[in-house]
């Protein structure tokens, strides 16, 4: 099976506990909506976030493609419009990752104070300098690969991670 290929090269933490739980919460955002807060003091290159499998949906090209050419309800297309808005694109497993935490709420910022690690296999994020505790944590979407089977749905990419 195709994805079964995809899981095995996935970086999972396979620890019982990730670190998102321990250094963040959900708030209203000034930025947009809801938003990530540092619940406590987060030293620079930090790794505040590192997806156990429990906390990502892996979604693969063809199993997006076959959502796609399925009959669609509107509970359907909204379900297709939180999978484009939610998950990032991991250029490695040529796959969407839909984030099931509360990681989904990090906002984009082009002055972010996270990302993902150079050091470090995907599926995590860092801090890229400190951040202070009640400060929002957030990504700069566009160092993010775009997604190159997602081209028509490039309306969303703006502010979406893929």
């Amino acid at each position: 099976m195709v994805l079964k290929n995809h899981i095995k090269k996935i970086p999972y933490n396979l620890t019982p506990i990730n670190p998102f739980m321990e250094y963040a919460e959900v708030k209203p955002s000034k930025i947009h909506g809801l938003g990530v807060f540092a619940k406590k003091f987060i030293p620079e290159k930090t790794i505040f976030w590192h997806a156990r499998p429990q906390d990502v949906l892996i979604m693969t090209k063809e199993q997006f493609l076959t959502l796609m050419t399925s009959d669609k309800s509107p509970l359907t297309n909204n379900y297709i419009e939180c999978v484009l808005t939610y998950s990032y694109y991991e250029k490695d497993t040529d796959t969407l990752v839909f984030c099931l935490d509360d990681s989904r709420y990090i906002n984009h910022s082009s002055n972010a104070n996270s990302g993902t690690s150079k050091d470090e296999p995907g599926f995590c994020a860092i801090a890229d300098r400190d951040i202070q505790p009640g400060e929002e944590i957030t990504e700069d979407y566009s160092t993010y690969k775009f997604c190159p089977w997602l081209e028509k749905y490039r309306k969303f990419s703006e502010f979406h991670c893929w």
